[in-house]
């Protein structure tokens, strides 16, 4: 799918993968592996890591929750407001239910981040160990 600033993997601009594969130095920065999170454990800390959905998948957010129960409620919110590239880059007018985002994604044969769904870029796939980095700077209190 082609767009204005390159090829898209799919009509969503954006997509999440939640992560609970990290570490964290006292400095902030954060090394999370490429797999995806075990949801099950809702209570381990997690990132949700976003991406502009194209094949090299660059990060363009990361988000830190104390757990993973915290970080699927994020996802449930932020994922159905995502713009999409159908709709010139705007995000769906009104913004549909959980339920409804699911359905268009598995029309469509996709799966959320809170379903487990963790994209990868193209490249890991020959280096199953490959982590990415981030900065996470701290809360103001």
């Amino acid at each position: 799918m082609k767009h204005w600033s390159g090829s898209y993997r799919d009509d969503r601009m954006y997509v999440m993968r939640i992560t609970t594969d990290f570490d964290k130095d006292s400095d902030g920065l954060v090394r999370a592996a490429f797999t995806h999170a075990e949801l099950s454990e809702t209570l381990k800390a997690a990132l949700v890591i976003t991406y502009r959905n194209v094949p090299s998948l660059p990060a363009v957010r990361v988000d830190e929750f104390a757990t993973t129960l915290e970080a699927i409620n994020y996802t449930r919110r932020a994922e159905p407001s995502c713009p999409r590239l159908s709709l010139g880059g705007q995000s769906p007018e009104p913004i549909p239910s959980w339920q409804a985002h699911l359905n268009w994604l598995h029309e469509r044969g996709l799966k959320s981040a809170a379903e487990g769904d963790a994209p990868v870029p193209d490249w890991t796939k020959d280096n199953p160990t490959a982590r990415e980095s981030f900065v996470i700077a701290p809360k103001d209190d």
